[in-house]
């Protein structure tokens, strides 16, 4: 029997959102559920914007520094994406301006020596030595930001995109599976990305399926949900035998209070910055629990497909 998420579960999930998320969250949820247009989203982003045009400010909860970073900016490209914002609009610009100056042989380094100065997780400390956790930053996040290049081409720079599109088919030849979960993501991201090449579409689809039917379903980390948060995906037809297990896992998680849980914890660095950064991140993670469930029709009474 197809499991789905009750009316009453829908519910406390958009109460909770409505009291504890942030106005981002929010304005996402509205328009993900075609109740209300982009422009609350815009607004609620644009003061996470810099004027270097990267994103920052704890846009990424995990990560306060007002400082911009290639992570909080594509996350912020990603919202632009999600409410379809032309190659024209200033802020698509001014990030992808900020793209060209970042880009750093053939990548964009995850995160810049600034976060140090402001509250973040461990794992986001900076060092010298950060691209070897990061798998040479290759996928996390430079395959996500290429993504973002095909999708506004008429507003980025050839000469980066051409760079980073080489370098990209450079390390495709050399990894047969991609390892981590979040890498796996920002792959999974280029590939719904528009205006992808037919023919790198067609490698990233294989390697990413053959890397997500390699990975352990029980990761805690991400799903097959993740990859494939719509039945649109090109990666929804070839993980269909993982999805419905995923869809089961990810309703059965929603907690007594309408939201969904975090996973990790680093009160132990600070607890004060902590406790926002999870209450972010719950606003977050439920919103998009919602915005996937009722995209593939898996919400009592909800009949239209969320954006995502």
């Amino acid at each position: 029997m197809t499991s789905r998420l009750s009316s009453e579960g829908f519910a406390r999930a958009r109460a909770f959102i409505e009291a504890t998320g942030r106005p981002l969250d929010r304005a996402l949820l509205a328009f993900g559920l075609g109740e209300a247009g982009p422009a609350p989203v815009l607004n609620a982003l644009v003061s996470c914007q810099n004027a270097d045009g990267g994103l920052g400010h704890g846009l990424e909860p995990d990560l306060a520094t007002p400082a911009s970073s290639a992570i909080a900016t594509s996350v912020g490209l990603r919202v632009l994406s999600e409410v379809d914002a032309d190659a024209g609009h200033p802020m698509v610009r001014a990030a992808l301006g900020w793209l060209e100056q970042a880009f750093d042989r053939g990548v964009w380094p995850i995160i810049p020596p600034e976060v140090d100065l402001a509250p973040h997780a461990p794992w986001w400390s900076w060092s010298k030595d950060l691209a070897e956790n990061w798998n040479g930053f290759a996928f996390n996040p430079s395959a996500e930001l290429l993504g973002y290049l095909y999708r506004w081409r008429t507003a980025a720079a050839p000469a980066l995109l051409e760079a980073a599109e080489a370098r990209l088919r450079r390390t495709l030849a050399d990894v047969r599976i991609i390892e981590g979960a979040y890498d796996l993501k920002c792959a999974a991201r280029l590939a719904r990305a528009p205006g992808v090449p037919a023919d790198l579409r067609k490698q990233i689809v294989e390697r990413v399926v053959r890397s997500e039917l390699a990975h352990d379903p029980g990761d805690e980390h991400g799903s097959s949900l993740d990859l494939s948060p719509t039945p649109a995906s090109p990666l929804a037809e070839p993980l269909a035998g993982r999805i419905d297990m995923a869809i089961d896992a990810l309703i059965g998680a929603q907690e007594a209070d309408g939201g969904w849980p975090l996973f990790w914890d680093w009160s132990f660095v600070d607890a004060h910055a902590w406790a926002k950064a999870k209450a972010d991140w719950r606003g977050w993670l439920t919103r998009e629990a919602i915005q996937t469930l009722s995209a593939w029709r898996r919400v009592e009474g909800v009949e239209t497909s969320a954006a995502g």
